[in-house]
């Protein structure tokens, strides 16, 4: 009798430590949406920065967007083909500079707008 319940109890924990042993899968794992950070500045500082008519920020500011894994502009920026529009002015929007890029295009990792006679505009206010 007894070697009958020693049997069952050591099929049973070589069972369990079967179970045991047996790997789970790994769990699928969804990779980031590529990102670019643009460094947007401007001569002189404290221009009004809009991309797509959307306000960004004045300058210097860091614009974090999303991109293809080659570091390219998607298309969740524009409708189509539309181009992509990266607009500085003035805060009185007496001088501005426009930067055009199209889906597909290379993202760029730094952006300068220079608005000659800015700096008359904005020491007055």
């Amino acid at each position: 009798m007894l070697p009958a319940v020693m049997t069952r109890l050591l099929l049973l924990l070589s069972l369990i430590l079967i179970a045991g042993c047996a790997t789970a899968p790994e769990p699928e794992v969804r990779a980031a949406d590529p990102v670019k950070t643009i460094d947007i500045r401007s001569w002189p500082s404290g221009l009004v920065i809009e991309l797509n008519g959307e306000y960004i920020g004045t300058t210097p500011v860091e614009l974090v967007v999303n991109s293809t894994r080659s570091g390219n502009w998607t298309a969740d920026f524009a409708r189509g083909f539309s181009p992509i529009i990266m607009r500085a002015s003035t805060p009185d929007t007496s001088g501005w500079e426009q930067k055009i890029w199209y889906p597909g295009d290379r993202i760029p990792s730094r952006v300068l707008f220079r608005i000659p006679g800015a700096m008359k505009r904005l020491a007055v206010n």
